[in-house]
């Protein structure tokens, strides 16, 4: 039995009806051959008359799920075709484009469907001319960034090459690592063309540098000493010193006195004795004062030159510093050694006396 199929222009009730009759024509038909069971039979005819009276109602996305059903249980030309059908209907041109395929392929291969493959061109051209083509490049910024098409990354391969997609809006979106730079939609219509260059702004990252070390401030300089303390000694040594000096006078002259009175056996008039004594505690009293005050300046003497401004010297290395240290406070110590004479007797003095001579 040859059927005429009858054109898109008809309308999907007369198509779908001319498949419906192509199958009921075929008995149980290529596309319920090979039926798992007649449960499943029975189920998947109830579900394709259920898609073909939606369908000719108008209620194509009805129709479709009624159509994948029979898909499920056995796929053939026809109903490939079906499916294809509604899809072109409800604007999925995409889908509807590979079912037609799909279709074309199955029905090469079975007798029972060359209506089906009489019409599946004509269907094939119409449909790829309505398809709008939607045409994604890199753009600046955007090298490394990865771009989604709704919701599916879009290889390297079709970027810059024209996409196939549905009429209606389109969402592009472009993400580097986790973060989502750009998200933009885009609608075309029934054979447009559009191509959208994909442009980002990626802040370039902040690495900040480290800060700087403190530098640790300069010990401040020791505070000056004081050379009142030095001063205040040494005057006393002075007048002490002077002090002593002085006893020297009544003491020179009491040894005088004896040298005159008394013989060459040391024998003395009794009424020199109170001379004697006095002598004896002059001499005692110049000794003693002359060496407390000699002492006493030489300290304040020292105290003087250690206090005062605390002049910047550049610091030597560790071995030379010590060095240098030494032989500082050796020529010091030499040179202040040298200043101080200590005599065994000073001119007249001839009972217990010293001497301590000095240069300041």
């Amino acid at each position: 039995m040859k059927m005429a199929w009858p054109s898109q222009r008809h309308g999907l009730r007369a198509a779908t009806g001319a498949l419906l009759a192509a199958v009921i024509a075929s008995g149980t038909g290529t596309a319920m051959a090979q039926e798992p069971s007649k449960a499943d039979l029975a189920k998947a005819r109830t579900a394709f008359r259920e898609g073909v009276a939606a369908a000719a109602a108008g209620n194509c996305a009805a129709a479709l799920l009624k159509y994948k059903e029979v898909a499920q249980v056995k796929s053939s030309p026809q109903v490939a075709f079906n499916i294809a059908e509604c899809e072109a209907k409800v604007g999925k041109l995409v889908s509807a484009l590979g079912n037609y395929r799909v279709a074309a392929s199955q029905a090469a291969d079975d007798k029972g469907a060359a209506n089906v493959l009489k019409e599946v061109p004509a269907r094939i051209d119409d449909i790829e001319a309505r398809i709008p083509k939607l045409t994604i490049t890199r753009g600046k910024g955007a090298d490394t960034a990865s771009i989604e098409l709704d919701g599916t990354e879009i290889g390297s391969g079709q970027l810059g090459a024209a996409i196939p997609v549905d009429p209606g809006s389109h969402t592009i979106v472009a993400k580097v690592g986790n973060k989502e730079y750009l998200h933009e939609n885009v609608k075309l219509g029934e054979k447009e063309t559009k191509t959208f260059d994909v442009k980002i702004s990626v802040a370039a990252a902040h690495v900040e540098a480290p800060a700087p070390e403190p530098v640790p401030d300069a010990p401040p300089p020791p505070p000056e000493k004081s050379r009142v303390p030095g001063v205040a000694v040494t005057v006393v040594g002075g007048v002490v010193l002077v002090a002593g000096l002085a006893f020297l006078a009544p003491r020179g002259a009491a040894i005088s006195k004896l040298a005159t009175d008394c013989n060459a056996l040391m024998q003395c008039p009794a009424a020199d004795q109170s001379t004697y004594n006095s002598g004896n505690l002059f001499s005692g009293l110049s000794v003693a004062f002359i060496g407390v005050g000699a002492a006493a300046a030489v300290v304040g003497i020292v105290m003087i030159a250690k206090s005062g401004p605390v002049k910047a010297t550049v610091k030597p290395a560790e071995g030379d510093a010590d060095k240098d240290k030494k032989d500082g406070d050796g020529d010091k110590k030499d040179a202040f050694w040298r200043s101080i004479q200590v005599t065994a007797s000073v001119p007249g003095a001839n009972v217990g006396g010293l001497g301590l001579v000095g240069r300041f």
